[in-house]
């Protein structure tokens, strides 16, 4: 019995800071030194002189405006109502110590907590008294900034930040309340996601209660409760010391469910004591932890103090609970004394009582528990050892990021569980498409078939679930399938938060599964594969070289499917190469530390990328907006380390222009120049069109756009021809569906992917009104004008010069000759156009010389047949003056043939002459249908 691993940090005497919502995490050492010094140089800050009050009661008065709305923010930043915990939880008082007016004892009690209210919400709250309005929302937002790196708090806070970069248009005088609501109803839905809260007091109810109620119904499962769900409920608003059920819960939990609330309350309230209750939910709670549901614990606690107090703050913002209303301590003080490491001392009764345990014959072979091989996947490894030997039907979901495990240890636990027949694996796509008749029918065959025999292992589950096909009806199938067969070996594979996609569809079919989740590696588990991969290769490493691999795999980011698990088998061979080729033969491979590159770049990028957007041809127009780019990216950077505040640019963009005209080299360019800013992870493009995005018939063209965007997080997503998307006839064209997939995915990944679309310059302002998201998300459009013809010219020689020809005298005057008369339009292939030719004139070249290769190899063959004539009449015998006539004759012959044809020469070899060059250029209207 221990802890998940991400809870064992609360059995230790680290600096914790304990969002129930996020999870424990380890304070940094001087992080809250450094934000109080960020504090004070803002309070310190010109803009802020005069602004201060003298209301504020905690505060040292009078008080800075902006320490005043620092301090209401800190309250609300873990969620209105929410638990915070742990050794370092006193937010308010570890940042704002040296302004506080009564400052007491700070507390380092693992089990110390606090629920904050949600008092403050943008844009301002004590800055409201700030006479000019526009500073004071300027400020508010200065004040979410100095706050950064405090990672529990980070995803509510750059939430809010983004609230504060795409402001309402609305007067900023109008009065607090009212500015309040405009806000609130500004926000996007990934706001709302984040930051429920701005819902209002009755949508935060609504969001609370749906999370009490998942809560509750997975805690009940684990550790049965001999009560409904009505009657928890009603209890709860007892224990708050509600007065009455609010009629706002009729919106959050429906009509009838509130009705019966009603019905029950006065019931209830009839004999209800508090510390009775609180008492029972302590042993419950206690229950649920001995049997693994920690986490569900404390999702019960946060959910429940969210609850009372947002009941209790109605009809305005959540309260301030009060401790005793929810065993939160109790809690916490249970989970440190049951797992926390203690001593053991052996009672003396073990050995003199001992029994020797009476051996019964076993009818069939068990399992036996499975020893993962896994790395860096203590989880999954609990739950393969508990499965595998526990007698039990295996009902395992395995959850996380591509490439953590979640295949091997789905084969590990079918070797484990010994079953005689190897495991059927479906996948996603087997259902993709299919009549649901036939998916059905497919589901209910793969099930029978393994029931009591085989493992069945589904990978993709979330995907077949999420499905808006058929996804709901699978799901609901598949849970009544395990009720059925209760012999079936089940394990279902998920990507990252693929139980939750689960949950929204089926809440139920989660609960009949054992969940695990799987995890990116740390440098100690980059370092235990990089070992095992030496090892595969016949090498092996040295202690240093190891752990410098770790450190080196866990700081390169990913390029599409290279990522996690597969990085160290790529370096192996990267190092193990180079060992082996300074190696003689017959020697060890061993690796050591100066074998570990500095850097891994995985997209095999070399060479400066500015400097060869500089060598292009023309282009000057596109090189100079780039230029602004990068300079603006420079600027961004020296502002935030001068503590500045700075809004991230959108940098998606549209490329328009003709065929040829170099926008597909360029995004590759731009890939390497924003990853040598650091703007980008990992800096690789990813090509794509119409084809790669839209699916051939319903649910298929979002998980096929999400899948090509999740391949180019990191890099570029360079969309050719986008326009297609729009332009198709058909009423039931999905090409809307991707635009509207991809205008979300590009705000959820902003921060680290860049989208490039590119088409003809009309064809894409029409691609652009096609959809209203699209134009905002797309600032920067750079339109690619088509080559004159001495750039043309000038590419031309450049790509004969890279590929090692020369241009002989006449080639360019002739070449741009006819390119001066060829018409010019959508067709034109520009730059493509100049490669097309190159390779015609390297043809015509190659059979010109390969031509006289062969004449002067015909013409030495010529003068070996005379020169041997010659020989065989001497060596007969042949005399006189016709003998020597013919010999003379052969030597004629021969020596005249050799002169008039010679072998080509290296340097004709390697030279295009005009000749080379495509006929057609009498035609030069004919090049555009015939060399594209």
């Amino acid at each position: 019995m221990r802890l998940p691993d991400h809870l064992e940090l609360l059995l230790t005497d680290e600096p914790v800071l304990d969002v129930y919502a996020y999870g424990p995490w380890r304070v940094p050492d001087g992080l809250f030194e450094e934000i109080s010094a960020r504090i004070d140089a803002l309070a310190a800050d010109p803009r802020c002189a005069g602004l201060t009050t003298d209301e504020h009661k905690l505060l040292t008065l009078p008080a800075s405006l902006v320490t005043a709305e620092i301090f209401g923010i800190l309250a609300f930043l873990p969620g209105g109502g929410a638990i915070k915990a742990g050794s370092w939880s006193q937010l308010p008082e570890r940042l704002l110590y040296r302004h506080l007016l009564n400052p007491g004892p700070l507390s380092t009690r693992m089990t110390r907590w606090d629920a904050p209210g949600g008092r403050w919400r943008p844009p301002v709250d004590w800055l409201v008294e700030a006479p000019d309005r526009e500073l004071a929302i300027s400020l508010a937002r200065d004040c979410l900034d100095v706050l950064e790196g405090i990672e529990p708090l980070e995803g509510r806070r750059k939430a809010l930040l983004r609230l504060y970069e795409d402001p309402p248009q609305c007067d900023t005088g109008l009065p607090k309340l009212e500015l309040r609501e405009h806000w609130h109803a500004h926000a996007g839905d990934d706001i709302l996601a984040v930051v429920p809260e701005l819902m209002g007091p009755v949508g935060y109810l609504e969001w609370v209660s749906a999370g009490l109620l998942a809560a509750y119904e997975h805690l009940v499962t684990v550790a049965p409760r001999d009560e409904t769900v009505e009657t928890h409920l009603t209890q709860l608003l007892l224990q708050g010391s509600i007065e009455d059920v609010p009629a706002e819960l009729a919106a959050a939990l429906g009509e009838d469910r509130y009705q019966e609330l009603r019905a029950r309350f006065a019931v209830e309230r009839r004999g209800f004591k508090p510390a009775a209750w609180q008492e029972r939910t302590r042993a419950w709670l206690l229950r649920a932890l001995v049997a693994g549901a920690a986490d569900a614990c404390r999702a019960w606690l946060d959910m429940a103090m969210r609850w009372v107090a947002t009941v209790q703050g109605l009809p305005g913002d959540p309260w301030f609970p009060k401790p005793e209303w929810i065993p939160v301590g109790q809690f916490q003080t249970d989970l440190r004394r049951l797992f926390a490491p203690r001593r053991r001392v052996i009672n003396p009764l073990v050995d003199a009582l001992k029994v020797e345990p009476v051996k019964e014959a076993v009818s069939k072979v068990s399992p036996e528990p499975v020893e993962s091989g896994l790395v860096g996947q203590p989880e999954v490894s609990r739950a393969l050892a508990e499965l595998s030997g526990g007698g039990e039907p295996v009902r395992l979901m395995l959850v996380g990021p591509d490439g953590t495990g979640k295949r091997d240890a789905a084969q590990e636990l079918g070797r484990a569980l010994n079953l005689g027949r190897d495991p059927v694996w479906l996948t996603d796509n087997l259902f993709a498409g299919q009549r649901l008749s036939d998916a059905v029918g497919k589901l209910h065959a793969d099930v029978r078939e393994c029931a009591g025999e085989r493992l069945l292992i589904i990978e993709g589950l979330d995907g077949i679930v999420t499905d808006p096909g058929n996804g709901e009806a699978l799901a609901g199938e598949l849970h009544r399938l395990l009720a059925i067969h209760p012999d079936l070996h089940l394990v279902a594979l998920c990507d990252a938060g693929g139980d939750e996609r689960i949950r929204e569809v089926n809440p139920v079919l989660p609960l009949r599964f054992r969940i695990a989740r799987t995890r990116p590696f740390d440098a100690e588990g980059h370092a235990e594969l990089f070992r095992r991969a030496l090892r595969e290769r016949g090498a092996r490493g040295t202690r240093h070289a190891i752990a410098a691999a770790g450190a080196l795999l866990a700081a390169t980011p990913p390029v599409q499917t290279l990522r996690n698990a597969r990085l160290a088998p790529y370096l192996a061979d990267l190092v193990v190469d180079a060992v082996r080729a300074k190696t003689e033969d017959g020697a060890e491979l061993v690796v050591t530390k100066k074998d570990i590159p500095d850097a891994l770049d995985t997209s095999r990028a070399e060479g400066d990328p500015m400097t060869e957007l500089r060598d292009l041809t023309g282009l000057d127009t596109i090189k100079k907006e780039i230029e602004l780019l990068v300079a603006g990216t420079y600027a961004a950077r020296l502002r935030r380390r001068s503590g500045l505040r700075i809004t991230p640019p959108t940098r998606h963009m549209v490329f328009t222009g003709n065929p040829g005209t170099g926008k597909t080299m360029v995004a590759r360019l731009l890939g390497r120049i924003y990853k040598k800013l650091g703007v980008l992870s990992s800096g690789h493009v990813v090509e794509a069109s119409r084809a790669h995005l839209v699916g051939e018939y319903i649910g298929q063209t979002a998980p096929r756009t999400r899948r090509l965007v999740e391949r180019a997080i990191g890099g570029v997503l360079f969309i050719d021809e986008a326009y297609t998307l729009t332009q198709s006839p058909h009423k039931s064209d999905y090409g809307h569906e991707a635009i509207a997939e991809l205008v979300k995915l590009m705000e959820d990944h902003r921060d680290d992917l860049v989208v490039i679309v590119a088409g003809y310059q009309r064809e894409m302002a029409e691609f652009l009104a096609a959809n209203p998201g699209l134009d905002s998300r797309f600032p920067k459009q750079l339109h690619f004008p088509d080559y004159s013809d001495d750039e043309l010219v000038t590419m031309f020689e450049r790509l004969a010069a890279a590929d090692g020809f020369r241009l002989a005298p006449g080639v360019t005057e002739l070449l741009r000759g006819s390119l001066r008369r060829v018409p010019r339009g959508k067709s034109f292939g520009n730059g493509r156009l100049m490669r097309n030719l190159l390779d015609v004139a390297v043809a015509n070249q190659a059979q010109r010389v390969a031509t006289a290769a062969r004449d002067a190899q015909r013409a030495s063959l010529v003068k070996d047949a005379a020169k041997n004539t010659a020989k065989n009449a001497a060596k007969n015998g042949a005399k006189g003056k016709a003998a020597k006539n013919g010999a003379a004759n052969g030597r004629a012959a021969k020596n005249g043939h050799a002169a008039a044809i010679a072998a080509p020469t290296t340097e004709e070899l390697v030279t295009l002459r005009a000749e080379d060059l495509p006929p057609l250029l009498d035609h030069p209207e004919e090049l555009v249908g015939l060399y594209l």
